[in-house]
Parts: structure tokens; sequence; C-alpha cells
């Protein structure tokens, strides 16, 4: 009962910091639009760490860095923001973020449509990582390898948000603690009772469990520490891997389907 108070609270808190984070960008950014969405919208269920969404038009080049230092000081305590510019946005998040298109009320159905999203999202990272690989003539510089990592960082960046997403939804609670990253990938192995199917077998989790392990050297470590010998197999390995995340989380996604039917 507390938790749902407080968390309560902490949305009642996010709702006040985005509409003066509007109305930031557009008096002070000069932004010709700005849009709340995602869970604070309604548009997926509110829970313990969710951010606040918003998605920006017009915010003029360079001023992104400015904008999100400004937005951070409205904001309670420990949240986060995601600063969407729609003009660098796919399509289908900018048509959701605008409200052209409607999340489905059904949470299948809305879980849908958030993996497609993300799916979409991680087949560019793995397309923009091959192209910079065949380019590659002799083992990169380190202004190259630091490119790759962050190609390798945000893959597993992206894959992370899928399995959150399809905890949110399914109502599993979501791991806490210093150490919740390595849990979320432990528990999308197993099955949880009346809830879901397992997310990923063991296989899968083994090679996603080399691409969390980089995540963090990636995020607590110097570009210029980066050995090419340990990076290059994550690099070519990202279509292969994708591919597999892709059949089981559809697997994974017609199971529902047919509990809910």
């Amino acid at each position: 009962m507390r938790n749902e108070k407080q968390n309560d609270e902490r949305r009642k808190a996010a709702e006040a910091a985005a509409q003066e984070c509007v109305r930031v960008l557009k008096e002070k950014f000069d932004a010709r639009e700005a849009y709340v969405f995602g869970s604070l919208r309604g548009d997926s269920p509110w829970h313990e760490r969710s951010d606040v969404d918003i998605a920006v038009e017009g915010l003029a080049p360079g001023r992104y860095i400015d904008a999100l230092v400004d937005l951070y000081e409205l904001l309670p305590e420990g949240m986060e923001l995601d600063l969407v510019p729609l003009e660098r946005a796919v399509p289908e998040l900018a048509a959701l973020a605008k409200g052209e298109i409607i999340m489905p009320k059904e949470p299948i159905e809305a879980l849908k449509m958030e993996v497609q999203n993300e799916l979409k999202n991680l087949e560019q990272v793995v397309k923009e990582a091959q192209a910079s690989f065949r380019r590659l003539r002799k083992p990169p510089g380190q202004e190259r390898m630091i490119v790759f990592g962050k190609h390798v960082h945000d893959f597993y960046e992206g894959v992370e948000r899928i399995f959150e997403r399809v905890e949110k939804w399914t109502e599993v609670p979501l791991p806490v603690g210093e150490s919740w990253h390595t849990f979320l990938l432990q528990q999308m192995e197993h099955e949880v009772q009346n809830r879901r199917p397992a997310v990923i077998d063991h296989a899968l989790a083994l090679r996603l469990h080399r691409y969390l392990r980089f995540r963090h050297l990636f995020r607590h470590t110097y570009g210029y520490e980066l050995v090419w010998d340990e990076l290059r197999p994550l690099v070519e390995g990202l279509a292969e891997v994708l591919e597999a995340l892709r059949d089981q989380i559809h697997r994974l996604l017609d199971a529902l389907a047919r509990v809910n039917q």
C-alpha cells in the first residue's frame, strides 16, 4: 500500500514537471511543439522506473544539450527524461508521440506495438554497425573502436527495453537494486506462473550476457581501454543475436495472444 502511494505521488510530481518542461521548450527554446507521451500519457502502465517522455518538434540544431540541462533541473530527484527530437525519430515513434497512432487498449496488442518499435530501432543499430564493419580494411583505430562500442552498447540497451516492456505489460515486477540489469536478464529465462512463459531460452541468455557485460564495461571505462579482439566478436554477432531475439520474442507474443483469446 505504501509503495502504491509513493508511486502515485511520483507520477503526480512527474506530470507537473513534464508540463513545466513543455512550457520551457516552447518559451525558452522556441520549439514549435512538445508532446508528453509514454506512461505519463497513459500509453503504457506507470511503474516504479517510469521516466518522463517528451517529444519535441522544431528544437534548433545545437540546442538539444542546452535543453536537457535546463529540463533536468525541473525534474523530481532521481527522475530521468527521454527527450525525443521528432525530426530524428522513426516514423512510428513520431506518429505515436503526436497522437496520430493510438496505443491499443488491450495489453498484449500494446506490447506488440512497443516491441515492434524497439525491434526496428535494433535493426537500425545493427545495420549501421554492419556498414561500418564492412568498410574496415584493417583493425580500427581508437576513435572507430569507440563508435563500434557505442553500437554494441546501444544494442543491449534496446534489448533491455524490450524485456522491461514485457514485464510491464504482463504485470511481472521488475528487479531492483544495483544488480537489476543482471537479474532482469536471468528473469527472462524463466516462466512466471499465470503471467507469461519464459521470454528467451538459456542459449540466447548466455549470448546476451556477453553484451550485458560489455555494456557495463563501456559505461565504466575509458574509450582508449577498449580491445578490438574482445569487441569484434560482439560486433560480428549482432545480426545473428537479433534474429534469435526476434524469433523468440515473436513466439512469446504468439503464446500470450493464444492465452488471451
